[in-house]
């Protein structure tokens, strides 16, 4: 779990500075990055907060501050700066 606390506290430090859930937060952070999360719920609050994820993206900066200590982060960082570098094709 130690391995986690990184991205932990980079998560919860950005859905405080926009005033949301740590659950809307990563949910727009998946959006961002360009999946479709399929979400369950159970509970009407589940859905609540769910909807607090729509209607704003994080910022490139944000987005990258996540991705820099995230485990799928780093490894599509490390595929992006070789593709970058010639090292590997993107093709």
């Amino acid at each position: 779990m130690e391995a986690y606390e990184p991205l932990l506290r980079t998560l919860e430090k950005i859905a405080a500075k926009r005033n949301t859930t740590m659950s809307a937060m990563s949910l727009n952070y998946n959006i961002s990055k360009g999946a479709l999360p399929l979400v369950g719920m159970r509970r009407p609050e589940q859905a609540e907060q769910n909807i607090k994820a729509l209607g704003w993206r994080l910022s490139p900066d944000e987005i990258k501050e996540i991705d820099n200590v995230s485990f799928e982060g780093k490894k599509y960082n490390s595929v992006a700066a070789r593709i970058n570098a010639g090292e590997i094709s993107h093709q």
